[in-house]
């Protein structure tokens, strides 16, 4: 596994092919070396052996000659002469070439230089022979004297030939040797030579193929991912373009086209028809900030209209930045978003911020007027009716006393209900500021506010294990005022009201408007009574504004309370439910984010 991954890093194959090629460079000059070596040496042999040949010729003219001679002393037949003696051309040019062959060995050349004075005294020892021999009457004793001398100068010359021979013959053989150990020696060279070679080729192949393969397969996979970027350009409704700021050459994808209701395919679809889609109203800035960005290299971000061959506009969000290719081109890479359904509708949001904010301001208005000028009139109508019924509660008839009756308690009922609004709006156009409360402390103060309320109805008041969180504390404050007041108004005939208040542990996960709560994220508060309580179906509507529960008329509300605390709930990120039976009471579940 280590050789592969050896293999396959490509420093380390460049680093080993290096040295591969080096190595088989080295052995192919050492086989160069070798096949020159043996070339010589070839040569060396053919010399040596033709020195051999010529020695052995030289050795046989002379032989030949002193036969002829003796032929022509026994039969006196001048056709066994024919100038041989007196004729040297035929060993002066077997001489001559023993010279050149043996022209770098000094001992070969001292040896012929021997031979060549033998050779001069064997010829003359020739024509003293050939002298006496056609002398009439001559002394055959001098004459077998002659011969005699001939003959043993010839067999020391011949000796002399032997010698060089042999020395020849050995010479050769050291070359044979020789040549047969440089043979052997170029064929082991030419064998690591094609091995080496041919395992260099394999493993190049083999790289070659791995790296073909592995190219194949990153195009297939970079044609996939181009594949799925203009399908996530088609679905996200972008495309983009690049301009090659050295060959100032532009470069838009197909989706970039398809933004301004143009088939990629068509003729229209040219880099140079792009400038003629953007609005007249938009192309100089748009223009002038792309300028700007190719002279300083800065990114760019504009907003422009195109104006698309069926006379539609769309608004379109331009983003540029620059970066560099391979070959070290600046390129501005861009990308453009189609906005206008965002841009139309944050238009219209816009809109509608300012007509919520003039209906808000409306409100406030609104809620002064509830406050202070509606009020103001309802306590002097409030007033006047104590002062009629006090002092002139003798002359009124009973019906006339219902009456006044009846107009004291609707004016109450409106007081309450103003009250009430002018709550509803604090909860949402009030100060949202969270700090750090507790619970118990506040709790504290409203039953302390509520005190004469709770002995009214000779009730009573627990709370217990309430927690420390970040919270608004005016909205918890009206929360609990408003709860406590609730149980406390629909209790039942005759039974004192027993409300408690109590931190519960979230011990298992709850499920709340399809969401998970947990006791490491939310704390709960339970707010119990045993009042007159609810069939479990209205759990939901008992808090929508305005609605009240068709109980008795003596239990009367505005249908404003249980509003306004869901209200301060929603505020603080939270959750209320309740559950209820009729005549068990009921149980308020309050969960509130821990942080």
């Amino acid at each position: 596994m280590k050789f592969l991954r050896l293999y396959k890093n490509d420093q380390v194959f460049r680093i080993a092919l290096g040295i591969a090629i080096v190595v088989i460079g080295y052995i192919a000059s050492v086989f160069y070396s070798k096949m020159q070596q043996l070339d010589a040496s070839v040569e060396r042999i053919a010399t040596s052996s033709q020195t051999q040949l010529e020695l052995e010729k030289l050795l046989s003219i002379i032989t030949h000659y002193e036969t002829y001679l003796r032929s022509y002393i026994i039969t006196k037949d001048e056709a066994y002469l024919k100038n041989r003696f007196l004729d040297r051309g035929e060993i002066e040019l077997n001489f001559v070439e023993l010279k050149r062959l043996t022209a770098n060995s000094p001992s070969m050349t001292r040896s012929l230089d021997s031979l060549k004075v033998m050779l001069d005294k064997r010829f003359d020892l020739f024509r003293e022979t050939l002298t006496l021999a056609r002398v009439r009457n001559a002394d055959k004793q001098m004459l077998n004297d002659k011969l005699l001398e001939s003959t043993a100068y010839t067999i020391q010359m011949r000796d002399h030939v032997y010698r060089a021979i042999d020395r020849e013959a050995k010479k050769l053989k050291k070359l044979n040797d020789e040549h047969q150990f440089g043979l052997n020696d170029s064929m082991v060279s030419a064998f690591l030579l094609v091995i080496l070679s041919l395992l260099v080729l394999l493993l190049s192949f083999n790289r070659v193929s791995s790296d073909i393969y592995q190219l194949q397969k990153a195009n297939d996979e970079l044609k996939f991912l181009n594949q799925a970027f203009n399908n996530a350009e088609k679905v996200a409704n972008f495309g983009h373009w690049k301009l090659n700021l050295t060959t100032n050459a532009y470069t838009f994808s197909e989706n970039f086209y398809r933004l301004l209701g143009i088939d990629p395919d068509s003729p229209e679809a040219t880099p140079e028809n792009i400038a003629t889609f953007i609005h007249p109203e938009d192309f100089e800035s748009a223009a002038k900030a792309h300028e700007e960005s190719l002279k300083t290299f800065a990114s760019t971000s504009v907003v422009l209209r195109y104006v698309l061959p069926d006379g539609k506009t769309k608004y379109i969000n331009s983003v540029g930045s620059f970066m560099q290719n391979s070959k070290g081109d600046q390129i501005k890479v861009g990308v453009n978003y189609d906005i206008t359904e965002p841009y139309l509708k944050n238009i219209e949001l816009e809109h509608n911020n300012r007509h919520l904010k003039a209906v808000n301001e409306e409100l406030e208005s609104f809620n002064n007027i509830v406050s202070h000028d509606l009020q103001e009139p309802l306590r002097k109508i409030q007033m006047f009716i104590s002062r009629i019924q006090e002092k002139e509660d003798g002359v009124l008839s009973e019906q006339g006393k219902d009456y006044f009756g009846k107009i004291y308690a609707s004016a109450n009922r409106m007081q309450t209900l103003m009250i009430d609004l002018v709550n509803y709006t604090r909860t949402i156009k009030g100060d949202k500021t969270f700090v750090k409360t507790n619970f118990s402390s506040l709790l504290e103060q409203v039953a302390q506010e509520l005190s004469i309320n709770v002995e009214e109805k000779q009730g009573s008041l627990t709370f217990e294990n309430l927690p420390t969180i970040k919270a608004i504390p005016f909205q918890i404050e009206q929360l609990f005022i408003n709860l406590i007041t609730n149980s406390l108004k629909y209790s039942k005939e005759n039974v004192p009201p027993k409300i408690r208040i109590a931190g519960v542990k979230i011990t298992e996960p709850e499920t709340i408007q399809d969401k998970v709560v947990t006791d490491r994220q939310f704390c709960k508060i339970v707010v119990s009574d045993n009042g007159i309580g609810f069939r479990q179906e209205y759990a939901e509507k008992i808090f929508v504004l305005f609605h009240r529960l068709e109980t008795d008329v003596k239990y009367a509300g505005t249908g404003l309370g249980l509003a306004i605390c869901k209200k301060i709930i929603e505020n603080h990120n939270g959750y209320i439910t309740v559950k209820s039976k009729p005549g068990k009471g009921t149980d308020f579940s309050i969960y509130l984010p821990k942080t």
